[in-house]
């Protein structure tokens, strides 16, 4: 892939932020005026498509890393971060890089910084699924009186009625 200028890098960076042409041509130092043409201009070069994928490749989630995430929610491996009257060490869990454990913030009416984690057993659940360690079993019992003989000699009784019905309509000349 040929090597793309600055100012198209920022370009494509800024895109995969904002998905939106224009703007990412204006965060990228483009023209105000002429923002909506930049932006269409380069996202039709190949070069500019190309990096575009190469960003969303390096950035996409793969399998394996998707598993680790749910594994660390499952195992709850928040402990390190909880202090004994129930408070969490958000700037050490976030410099551990462990940010993913945490669903979401808030402040309490007390105006104390709540955070509240993802749940531990739904992230079982999903491992769970993925290993197929649950399954839907059905238990079917009872008798079924099957002659394949049966069914056969019915099969070819239709058949023929079928035929027959052809050759009647084609004797008469009227359509069927």
């Amino acid at each position: 892939m040929a090597r793309l200028s600055t100012r198209r890098r920022v370009f494509v960076e800024e895109y995969l932020k904002c998905w939106n042409g224009a703007e990412a041509a204006r965060r990228a130092g483009y023209s105000e005026r002429t923002a909506d043409r930049q932006a269409s201009r380069l996202l039709s070069l190949a070069e500019i498509q190309a990096y575009v994928q190469q960003r969303i490749s390096e950035k996409a989630m793969g399998a394996d890393e998707v598993l680790l995430r749910l594994t660390e929610q499952a195992r709850g491996e928040i402990a390190a971060y909880l202090a004994a009257d129930g408070s969490v060490d958000l700037e050490h869990l976030l410099a551990d890089g462990k940010g993913h454990l945490v669903k979401g913030t808030r402040r309490d009416r007390q105006g104390n910084l709540v955070v509240e984690f993802y749940d531990a057993q739904a992230a079982l659940t999903l491992l769970g699924r993925h290993h197929r360690l649950f399954s839907d079993q059905v238990q079917l019992s009872g008798e079924v009186d099957i002659d394949i003989h049966d069914y056969r000699a019915e099969l070819e009784r239709r058949l023929l009625e079928v035929v027959e019905s052809e050759d009647d309509s084609a004797l008469s000349g009227q359509p069927e």
